[in-house]
């Protein structure tokens, strides 16, 4: 939760972090967090005191605010996407139970494994009408937060390594951030002005620090206890079925394979270090041409970041939605195969859950698309491209 103080105009965020915490160590996060507002009420981000150390792996999905473990509600969504802030969301009936539940508030999710996410209760939404009295409570892990704002001043960071300005930035809103042992992490880009990496004043934290891990096919995700750093490694070995007649459970599916903006063939150039261009090809039987410039992030390997840009539009443009009668214990990053020639998939194909909801009890909502959008290794054939 946060706590507010005063500052007035001779305090320095040293002296709030001082106030806070004992030290003036976070005086500068705490400056960004608060728009380096020069006095007024701020914001000071307390230690997190529901812990998830005694988190109960009950077998069960409950929320826990407090010393309470809530089970009793009569609508449940927990949310998880590649690249996207973890979430939940649940129905609570009013009874002679206290549901006493204020915006903030820190919260823990569950579910059958154990911890979902650690967060803040986001939007509360209550009814009370002839027929029924009920609260709806959505939560939003600790990352929420990065999502909603925009990248602090000074948006210019300085002969630091990939590694160094993710933690830097994240410590800002004090989250926790792992990372795997890439090599591209330890990489400091310098261009002509000496600027390691540079923010869009409209950008948000997420979108910058998802960028940058991008430039060099890095994936941020939301832990729901901290973000982790690192390269995608797709699972193969246990894929859920969804081969028509020989799954069941499969209320509804649909398919988009929209070609309408896709190329064949994408150019990257740049003028830094020296001039420079590089072309990839996808198996689209178009010869349509997608040109960029490269950034500051990404003009080191101009065909690296081509393949890239390339699978990545793939898997913009490749959907599969399904909605299963079964609440699964399933992930984002979770390879799906999936034949069905109901809707032009004729062929076995490996698909990845790029965005999954688990409705309780018995409904899993997901969204598919082309495990090439995160490996970003280019397929040798799309689905209904000859």
């Amino acid at each position: 939760m946060y706590k507010e103080f005063t500052k007035s105009a001779g305090d320095t965020w040293d002296d709030i972090a001082r106030r806070a915490y004992g030290t003036p160590e976070k005086g500068g996060d705490i400056a960004k967090m608060n728009n380096n507002i020069e006095a007024g009420s701020v914001l000071v981000l307390e230690e997190d005191e529901t812990g998830s150390d005694d988190v109960k792996t009950t077998g069960e999905i409950y929320l826990r605010y407090g010393d309470t473990d809530y089970n009793d509600f009569s609508e449940c969504s927990l949310y998880d996407g590649m690249e996207a802030v973890k979430g939940a969301s649940f129905v609570f009936n009013i009874t002679d139970l206290d549901y006493d539940f204020n915006f903030n508030d820190s919260v823990v999710v569950c579910d059958e494994q154990g911890l979902f996410l650690k967060g803040r209760v986001a939007n509360i939404k209550s009814s009370l009408t002839n027929y029924a009295n009920w609260v709806q409570i959505e939560v939003k892990s600790h990352a929420g937060v990065l999502t909603e704002t925009v990248m602090p001043n000074p948006f210019e960071f300085s002969d630091r390594s990939i590694k160094g300005v993710l933690e830097q930035v994240a410590g800002y809103y004090n989250q926790k951030i792992d990372f795997s042992g890439e090599a591209e992490l330890e990489e400091v880009f310098t261009n002509e002005i000496g600027t390691s990496f540079t923010a869009e004043k409209s950008e948000t934290v997420w979108e910058f620090m998802r960028r940058i891990c991008r430039s060099r096919g890095l994936l941020l995700t939301d832990t729901g206890d901290g973000l982790f750093i690192g390269r995608y490694k797709p699972e193969t070995e246990e894929k859920l079925n969804l081969i028509d007649g020989e799954c069941l459970g499969v209320r509804e599916i649909r398919a988009e394979f929209i070609t309408v903006g896709l190329g064949r063939y994408y150019e990257v150039n740049s003028q830094y270090p020296s001039t420079d261009s590089a072309i990839v090809q996808i198996p689209l039987p178009v010869p349509v041409t997608k040109r960029y410039d490269s950034n500051d992030f990404n003009s080191m390997s101009l065909e690296d970041t081509a393949r890239r840009i390339a699978c990545s539009e793939i898997g913009q443009h490749f959907k599969v939605y399904a909605e299963l009668s079964e609440n699964l214990r399933k992930k984002s990053g979770d390879f799906v195969v999936l034949k069905n020639s109901k809707i032009k998939i004729n062929n076995e194909t490996d698909f990845i859950i790029e965005e999954i909801e688990r409705r309780h009890p018995d409904v899993t909502l997901i969204t598919l698309t082309l495990p090439c959008a995160y490996t970003y290794e280019i397929p040798e054939s799309l689905p209904l491209c000859n």
